[in-house]
């Protein structure tokens, strides 16, 4: 029986441009803890969808989990800024909480 992320990669083979299979194969690898493959799944997605917030903030989660702190903070400062246009206020403080606790750099 394939694994999830086999059924969603063969998946992705015949639709390649689907948005939420590669939002999906970020997932799936985020529970793998295999944050530099869910990172390239994130943004692939993020390409084809710039305002997939869900998306954003998965990705900035991986960039902290991979020590890509400044990389983070971009990527959920616009997330924050997107959620704001969007009017998901709830959605903007988890984010901005997000960014509030990224390690302080040197």
């Amino acid at each position: 029986m394939p694994s999830r992320i086999e059924t969603i990669e063969a998946m992705l083979g015949k639709n390649p441009d689907d948005v939420f299979l590669h939002y999906s194969l970020g997932m799936e690898r985020v529970a793998a803890k295999e944050f530099p493959q869910a990172i390239v799944a994130l943004r692939r997605c993020l390409e084809l969808d710039s305002d997939y917030l869900p998306a954003r903030v998965e990705l900035g989660k991986c960039l902290r989990a991979c020590g890509e702190l400044a990389a983070a903070s971009d990527v959920f400062t616009n997330a924050a800024e997107l959620a704001g246009r969007k009017g998901e206020s709830h959605t903007q403080r988890y984010i901005l909480q997000q960014l509030e606790g990224l390690p302080k750099q040197p």
